[in-house]
């Protein structure tokens, strides 16, 4: 992981490990965060956050128990996607910024659901320090599946051998197979790539668990309609099911889809796997997000 980070420290012996990219950009554009999926880790983001920071303020984090960030035993097991949902928004709390956009990938997507309705709940409504200006919601869902990444928890630690095979069946996952066959030296990087950093099998299951279990869908349609929302999602998806951007469509009232086309800011196909910003230049990737963020 990246030397240069800061941390912010919670309730229960919680530290989460920051870091702002194209900070330059402070007060002059409207940063955004990458919030990152199940057993990612904040430099996971390179080949996309590196070109969004060239014109704005990128927040890139680890979850708590994940990466540089530390948590307790007693913390990881409190782990919930509401839990996780605070954490950030205990995180942009502390940053103090009053305008800030959102892209949740995956795990991330339904963390910034979570959080969007935290207004809303049920026993603890919470205020959102900040006003969210757009919302980018990425090979996610808004219910609970069944689907997702091949990880199984097990009594006994993994030898090298079995983590380095249980990373690519996991990587593997996030690619279709024409993918995998055009770019083998791409993804044996990758494959190294989740080697380095923390991505404890204790706080991985755990993580896997708050996908069981959470439940705000009904909650979205409080959402205000001027929530400028973008949901991407490719159609070669294997984790998470093409279908499941249609379910947050009907929900969320701002959402509109991403689709394909020739115009700026458009993709050129949608045959695309959960992997997303692996796929096409990086520079189409940032092209999407700030002709949407300009709207």
């Amino acid at each position: 992981m990246a030397a240069s980070f800061s941390t912010f420290r919670l309730q229960n012996d919680v530290h989460i490990a920051y870091e702002v990219r194209g900070s330059a950009h402070l007060g002059q554009q409207v940063p955004i965060v990458l919030v990152p999926g199940m057993v990612a880790l904040r430099n996971d983001w390179d080949r996309l956050s590196n070109v969004l920071a060239r014109s704005r303020p990128v927040l890139l984090y680890d979850h708590r128990g994940m990466g540089d960030s530390y948590a307790s035993e007693s913390a990881v097991q409190d782990i919930t996607i509401e839990v996780l949902a605070r954490d950030l928004l205990s995180l942009l709390g502390h940053l103090g910024w009053k305008n800030v956009a959102l892209c949740g990938w995956s795990m991330g997507g339904v963390i910034v659901q979570q959080m969007l309705t935290l207004p809303f709940h049920q026993t603890m409504p919470t205020a959102l320090p900040f006003r969210p200006t757009h919302v980018f919601l990425v090979a996610t869902r808004s219910v609970v599946l069944t689907s997702g990444l091949p990880y199984k928890a097990q009594s006994k630690p993994r030898t090298p051998e079995e983590r380095k095979m249980l990373a690519i069946k996991m990587l593997e996952a996030t690619f279709d197979p024409e993918w995998l066959k055009a770019n083998p030296a791409r993804f044996e990087t990758l494959v190294k790539r989740s080697a380095i950093g923390i991505r404890p099998p204790a706080t991985l299951a755990k993580q896997q668990q708050a996908l069981q279990t959470f439940n705000f869908a009904d909650l979205l349609g409080k959402l205000p309609s001027s929530l400028k929302t973008l949901v991407i999602h490719g159609e070669l998806d294997q984790v998470i099911p093409f279908s499941a951007a249609q379910t947050i469509l009907g929900r969320m009232p701002s959402a509109q889809f991403l689709g394909a086309g020739t115009k700026h800011g458009e993709l050129p196909t949608l045959s695309f796997g959960h992997h997303w910003y692996e796929y096409f230049d990086a520079e189409v990737w940032r092209d999407v997000f700030e002709v949407f963020m300009c709207q």
